[in-house]
């Protein structure tokens, strides 16, 4: 039976997601590494807000998360050209987690952040780490 579970990616800086920053004063333009929530039917739930330079710091990231869940201050996002929403969870003032997707509703939004947190204590690391292909330079 399909499982909740973390799954890293890593990827050039030819597909760095526009989502994930860089932590606070880093600058980086090579290999970068993130996770992301999969729910039971392989949809993702929610990723890292932040990029990181190996895989040990994502799955770190990740279990400090965790470690923290009643600690989490969330933050609706919206997407002004659309009027869709997303969501970003905060740990101790600094973004932790972001939407996977956008909302249609703000309330849906909220909803999403919700099972994301829900489901964060029992999800597992997957095995390997999924590889995103170069796409030339930006």
């Amino acid at each position: 039976m399909p499982q909740v579970r973390i799954q890293v990616l890593c990827g050039p800086a030819s597909v760095h997601p526009h989502r994930m920053a860089w932590p606070a004063g880093a600058t980086w333009h090579g290999e970068w590494y993130a996770w992301r929530l999969i729910g039971t039917n392989n949809h993702e739930l929610g990723r890292s807000a932040l990029s990181f330079r190996s895989y040990q710091s994502a799955l770190a990231a990740f279990a400090e998360l965790r470690g923290g869940l009643d600690r989490l201050v969330q933050q609706l996002v919206p997407e002004r050209p659309t009027g869709r929403w997303g969501w970003r969870l905060e740990l101790d003032g600094a973004a932790v987690a972001v939407s996977g997707r956008w909302y249609q509703r703000n309330k849906l939004s909220l909803l999403g952040a919700a099972k994301f947190v829900a489901l964060c204590a029992e999800a597992e690391p997957a095995e390997g780490v999924v590889a995103r292909p170069d796409r030339g330079p930006r």
